[in-house]
């Protein structure tokens, strides 16, 4: 899913726990794994390469979802951050677990026990697509309802 679908979940979490930061944060904070991949195939300071990646109109050779994205590595971090400060750590896990399921609903490569399991999980939703522009915007529109 894009960016923009990640931060308006994690809006709708962000008002249901009254905890922004945290669920904003939860939200977003484990795409930087795609920065990794794009690192190691040496694109990350070619913008117009990182780009083309990111709107997947390229395959760059390497899983950009990676250890960010394995379920027992949300798991760990939502409990480490629940340990530290038990709000917080709610609003964020529960962001970064929804951040998983809409990673699962795009046609894009997901691996979500990545690297133990090579499952794929694969969605109805074409990535960089009008189908996921509508689907943000309906996450919008229950943001503004509730």
């Amino acid at each position: 899913m894009l960016l923009s679908t990640h931060l308006a979940a994690g809006l709708i979490i962000s008002k249901l726990t009254g905890n922004y930061n945290a669920s904003l944060l939860g939200s977003v904070i484990m795409d930087l794994d795609h920065f990794i991949a794009y690192y190691r195939t040496g694109i990350l300071f070619k913008f117009k390469k990182v780009l083309i990646a990111t709107t997947g109109k390229a395959d760059i050779g390497l899983p950009q979802r990676n250890f960010f994205h394995n379920i027992f590595f949300c798991l760990l971090v939502s409990a480490i951050a629940s340990s530290i400060n038990f709000s917080f750590g709610l609003a964020f896990g529960a962001a970064y677990i929804l951040h998983l399921v809409l990673d699962s609903l795009d046609n894009s490569n997901y691996y979500p026990f990545y690297p133990n399991l090579k499952i794929n999980l694969r969605g109805p939703l074409k990535y960089f697509s009008k189908q996921e522009l509508i689907f943000t915007f309906i996450l919008l529109l229950i943001f503004f309802i509730i």
